[in-house]
């Protein structure tokens, strides 16, 4: 607390928390698991509702799952693996994201961005994690 309060004070650059990523980490992947278990038990009828082929359902509920697993592993493992773990699963992400923000939410890029900010939220995480992965730079 000491060097935080003494880096504030010099205006130094803050000691970098290293376990800081857990923080958007985990409740993106709290968030991904809970949207994939909101699709169980499958069905050709909700893939209708959607107009989805149900093939394509169950592959966005099993992406789900499978980034949110992806990113706490990813974040376990503290090598070049857990970092394309990482990366895999902020692409997924980012990917059925991007496909229910297009068949659900579909509008001009300044409504889409004022009426849903939390599907905004959730593919800025994806981006993230597939653009930085598990990536430490120090100063």
């Amino acid at each position: 607390m000491t060097a935080l309060i003494n880096s504030i004070a010099t205006l130094r650059p803050l000691p970098e928390i290293w376990h800081a990523h857990w923080l958007l980490r985990l409740p993106l992947a709290l968030v991904m698991i809970h949207q994939a278990m909101m699709k169980f038990p499958l069905s050709a009828d909700d893939a209708a509702a959607f107009s989805l082929p149900f093939i394509l359902w169950a592959m966005s509920a099993y992406g789900e799952l499978l980034a949110a697993a992806g990113l706490i592993v990813g974040g376990l493992l503290a090598n070049r693996l857990g970092d394309i773990v990482t990366r895999l699963a902020g692409f997924a992400i980012a990917g059925v994201v991007a496909g229910v923000l297009y068949v659900v939410y579909w509008a001009p890029l300044a409504d889409l961005v004022i009426s849903n900010q939390f599907h905004i939220l959730l593919l800025a995480g994806g981006l993230f994690f597939l653009l930085r992965g598990n990536e430490r730079r120090l100063a």
